[in-house]
């Protein structure tokens, strides 16, 4: 899913609109949403001015003389809708993401100035998306920032900060993280900068969506930048081997330490100490997995065969209440369910990197949202080189090499040195 988000402040140029129309074109956008269109009505000619193509559907929130107005388009080959919502604030449609068949709520944001308007827009929206069953995105321009590291040059108000944090944790939304420019917004003279434009999606969204890509374009003509949410795959190669707490309860851990650090390194004809160290590392941590999967394989057979187990003992203590000793075995077989599951949870609580005790809350579905969040905020799309965007990994790669490597050898140029 590709979205672009603009504030174009007057959709009546005719080299504005190609512009956007080049950017629809260069990123495959499926819904773009322009605020502040300053127009009342708009004919069908104008928005197709905007699109990539013919195949395109469109909702409309007109302006109130030359202020606001509310343009969303979108990819009839990605989505279909059944219904819209128009306001003098937003414009929201609910529909179906074909490739997928979820349900999905898009809605273009233009929010107003004073505070409780403002205020009064996240109470309508907080209901509207809290109501609705699906997966929700939220864009366009939210006209407040959520801290003060998002304004520079002009002050800070925390009232209407505090009101639009306070709607996206009751909408457990997640704000994008974007590259590119921190600020969202400037004013003609180059002296106030402020993050107004942003990406809000439920947090479940990324179970569907999990390579996404926000980005700050560069801007045109307007005051605002454009923003950029992209789908896009990354791969920079093997992941990080991580040691989980569980496999100190489980059998055999120390039998592959102690073997394997005592495996004799085939091919290894070096005497350095620190090389033939870490040709041990790396053969305990292939060792380590092949131990850990086998494991895990055992414990997924054994599950398996005591649910097994469990369904019959069910089936015989309906047909005659069974015995004593058959009511024993299966508590004792719950108890063994119960033992394995809750191994798998104290994993996900890992990778997760959230507190869970033994008494805490047993939901695997939470941990996986959690973990789906925490990839996507560290997880490292690409670089901005020259103004450039680069997600290319083996050139991703190359510019933080090439970073590190400056800042090591402005240290050793930059070391003191003394002589005795």
């Amino acid at each position: 899913m590709n979205c672009l988000s603009i504030n174009i402040q007057g959709a009546g140029s005719r080299a504005k609109r190609a512009w956007v129309r080049s950017l629809t074109i260069k990123h495959k956008v499926n819904f773009l949403s322009i605020q502040e269109t300053k127009q009342e009505n708009i004919d069908l000619s104008t928005v197709r001015s905007f699109w990539r193509n013919s195949y395109f559907s469109h909702a409309f929130a007109p302006s109130r003389g030359v202020s606001g107005g509310i343009l969303l388009i979108w990819d009839l080959d990605r989505f279909s809708k059944r219904r819209e919502i128009i306001s003098d604030n937003f414009v929201a449609i609910e529909g179906v993401w074909l490739t997928s068949a979820i349900r999905i709520l898009v809605v273009s944001v233009y929010a107003p100035q004073p505070v409780e308007a403002k205020r009064q827009l996240w109470l309508h929206l907080q209901q509207m998306i809290t109501s609705f069953d699906g997966e929700c995105v939220l864009m366009g321009d939210f006209n407040v920032v959520r801290d003060e590291s998002e304004r520079l040059g002009s002050q800070f108000q925390s009232a209407p900060a505090t009101n639009f944090n306070q709607f996206i944790d009751h909408c457990d939304l997640v704000d994008i993280s974007m590259g590119g420019p921190h600020f969202t917004w400037s004013d003609k003279w180059g002296s106030k900068f402020s993050k107004l434009d942003r990406f809000l999606v439920t947090n479940s969204f990324f179970d569907y969506f999990p390579h996404l890509t926000g980005m700050v374009l560069e801007k045109h003509v307007p005051d605002h930048h454009p923003i950029l949410l992209l789908e896009h795959n990354i791969n920079f190669g093997p992941t990080p081997f991580r040691f989980f707490h569980s496999w100190f309860d489980m059998d055999g851990l120390d039998d592959v330490v102690r073997n394997s650090w005592a495996q004799i390194l085939a091919g290894v004809l070096h005497d350095n100490p620190w090389i033939i160290f870490k040709k041990k590392l790396q053969n305990l941590k292939a060792n380590i997995r092949i131990w850990n999967a086998n494991n895990r394989n055992g414990l997924n057979l054994k599950r398996k065969e005591l649910q097994d187990l469990l369904e019959s003992i069910d089936a015989q203590l309906m047909i005659d209440d069974g015995s004593a000793t058959l009511r024993e075995q299966g508590i004792t077989v719950q108890k063994d369910i119960s033992d394995i599951d809750h191994r798998n949870q104290v994993d996900l609580a890992q990778k997760a990197n959230v507190w869970w005790g033994i008494e805490g809350d047993e939901n695997s579905s939470y941990f996986h949202s959690t973990i789906n969040r925490k990839r996507h905020q560290l997880t490292i799309r690409g670089v901005f080189k020259d103004g450039v965007w680069i997600d290319d990994p083996n050139l991703v790669k190359d510019e933080f090499r090439a970073f590190y490597r400056s800042l090591f050898f402005q240290t050793k140029r930059n070391s003191a040195s003394y002589c005795c």
